[in-house]
Parts: structure tokens; sequence; C-alpha cells
């Protein structure tokens, strides 16, 4: 059965009859061509779907009836939001249509020191409203209900510094991704990045460099703590990360995840890592049942 986003939130109650809205009348009666008595289903982003019956159908406008309501999502069993550095064309739209069907919750958009898309006020809007399409036209392929949100661009350094931008709450875990391995293919611990306040000489000859924390045992550990686990995924652009915005993104709490030896590009990333916390979350609950 075919599915729709009906861009008017609230309008669906089951028995009624509503007119179609432009953009799906024009997709699936004139493109798909669709005939009286056909079936489909229709989301709005408030959550669950409806079954509705094409009852009408003219040169401009057609009518459906509402059948019943499911109030099914099909979320992931835990939420992930990402902050995304933007990329160049094509790029950008597979990464969020990919981060859609995988779940993800929103995706803040992002501008950092290597990056080399920065929009002006006038393409900015018309950016997101093409953006937010790309997540809509993929929760309908995959099966989604509510679409993730897309927010306005900002700066990496202002982001960071917001309150409200970076959670501190100790159930939500960061991660930041794509921080390249020194040449032993190890990622450098903290006080081993340039311009940190620890200098070498300032620690004693007896106390070892403090690595990161192993992010997948922090993963595994939140998984069983919490009942909804939360994640924010900080993923650069082509250029990656300035070591300067990486040791902002540690101080903030965000914890190294390289994933594998490979460098991954920026669409890849976001992929692979909410595969990565899908299978870890449902090896764990397998282990535990």
């Amino acid at each position: 059965m075919r599915r729709f986003f009906h861009n008017q939130p609230n309008s669906l109650k089951v028995g009624s009859t509503v007119p179609l809205t432009e953009d799906i009348f024009h997709h699936w009666c004139k493109v798909l061509r669709a005939s009286m008595g056909e079936q489909a289903l229709f989301f709005d982003g408030q959550g669950g779907e409806y079954t509705v019956t094409l009852t009408d159908v003219t040169k401009k406008q057609a009518l459906v009836t509402i059948n019943d309501f499911n109030p099914i999502n099909r979320d992931l069993p835990f939420t992930v939001n990402i902050a995304l550095v933007m990329s160049r064309g094509e790029r950008m739209d597979y990464a969020i249509q990919k981060a859609t069907e995988l779940g993800v919750s929103s995706i803040q958009l992002l501008t950092s020191q290597h990056s080399e898309v920065r929009l002006k006020a006038d393409q900015a809007d018309k950016k997101l409203a093409h953006w937010q399409q790309v997540a809509v036209s993929a929760c309908e392929q995959c099966g989604l209900n509510i679409v993730p949100t897309l927010l306005s661009p900002k700066a990496f350094s202002d982001w960071i510094d917001e309150p409200a931008g970076v959670p501190t709450s100790s159930t939500v875990t960061k991660l930041i991704l794509a921080v390249p391995p020194d040449d032993s293919g190890v990622v450098p611990p903290y006080n081993q990045i340039e311009g940190n306040d620890i200098e070498h000489n300032d620690i004693e000859p007896i106390t070892p460099y403090t690595p990161y924390p192993n992010p997948l045992t922090h993963i595994k550990k939140q998984f069983r703590k919490c009942s909804l686990a939360q994640f924010w995924l900080l993923i650069g652009a082509e250029g990656g990360f300035s070591e300067q915005e990486i040791t902002q993104a540690i101080e903030r709490g965000f914890m190294p995840w390289q994933i594998g030896e490979r460098v991954l590009r920026t669409e890849t990333a976001p992929v692979v890592a909410l595969s990565s916390l899908l299978t870890l979350h449902q090896t764990l609950t397998l282990a535990q049942e």
C-alpha cells in the first residue's frame, strides 16, 4: 500500500472525507493514475498512520475517506540526534535520506572551520525546505510516521557553546565521529591534542596519558541503564573537524568514536553510526532474553 505525507496536521479524522493536498493529488492521481476505491496510508507527522480510500476523482481534485487509525510509529528503541556539518550536493541529500530511514530524531545543520558549504541568508530557507522534503520522502518510503526535525544552520562554535544546543544530562551519550587517528592508527589521548592546556611536562612521570573512554563500553552501559537511551552524534564535513573544534567538543563531553580503521565519507558516517547503535541495542536485547 502506498504511503503519503499529509502536511496538514490534525485535519485527518476517522470517518471523515477530506480533499487531497495538491502534492498528493499530483503524485497519486496524476503520476500513479490511482482510481476510485484504491487505498493508501496517510501520515501527518504527529504520530501514527491512517488508512484511506479514494472515493472521488476529477481532473482537478480528489477526495478520500479516512477509514481507520493505527498509532504505530516504528521509531528506534532509543533516541538519536545528529549535528551534521553541511556538505555539497548529493552527499548532503544522501546523508539526510539515510539517517531518516535509520530513525534519526533530529538533524542540526552546522558549518565548521573546514566546511565548504556556507549558505547565504536567501539560500538557507530554500535549502532547508529541500532537505526537509528529502526527509519526508524517506519517511514515506521506509514506514516512519514522525518526520525528523531539520534545524537551521549554525556555526559550530556558536552551537557548541549554546546551553540549549548541547545537552548536559548524564543520560545523554555524546559522540564525535571522524576524529582522525595518528600514524599508528590510534586516536590520540585528550591531553595530546594540540591546544589542550595540559602539557607533557605538567604530568608526573608515573602518570600515563589518560585515554578516551571506550565509547562502545559506555554505549552498552547506557543501553542497559536507560529505558530510552539518548545519543548525540557530531559529524564533520569533507574536510573534517579542526583540532580546535575537536577539543571544544571533548570539553563539552563528546567522546571520540573511531568506527573501524577506515576513513568514512561524511555521508557514510551517519549510516554506519546509526546502524552500529541499532545492532548493539539488538544484540544486548537478545542476550537479555
